[in-house]
């Protein structure tokens, strides 16, 4: 009888837990971000993110602290100037990178 008791314990405790699941799903579905919510947020992580980088990255240009060449500095513009280019060309295309096309 004591084993009946603990399985009518444990099944009454597991049926609570599917109810509490089910309804945390449930609640998911209903509070599911819009994409513009779910761009915004991102945004909001992302760019302040990128821009905190940038920043170290223009501590290097500190000579008193750092030796560097013009050819090192070029390339560093040219990458980042590069990036920036990419990224402003996927919001243009509405995400869709254009394809390198070849010509003579």
């Amino acid at each position: 009888m004591a084993t009946n008791k603990n399985t009518s314990k444990n099944t009454s405790k597991n049926t609570a837990k599917g109810d509490k699941t089910m309804a945390t799903k449930s609640n998911e579905k209903n509070n599911k971000k819009s994409d513009s919510e779910k761009f915004a947020e991102l945004a909001n992580i992302r760019v302040p993110k990128a821009l905190r980088i940038l920043k170290s990255i223009s501590a290097l240009a500190d000579a008193e602290r750092y030796d560097y060449t013009d050819e090192q500095t070029v390339a560093i513009l040219t990458a980042l100037k590069n990036a920036v280019d990419e990224v402003a060309q996927c919001f243009e295309n509405g995400g869709k990178k254009d394809e390198e096309t070849f010509r003579i």
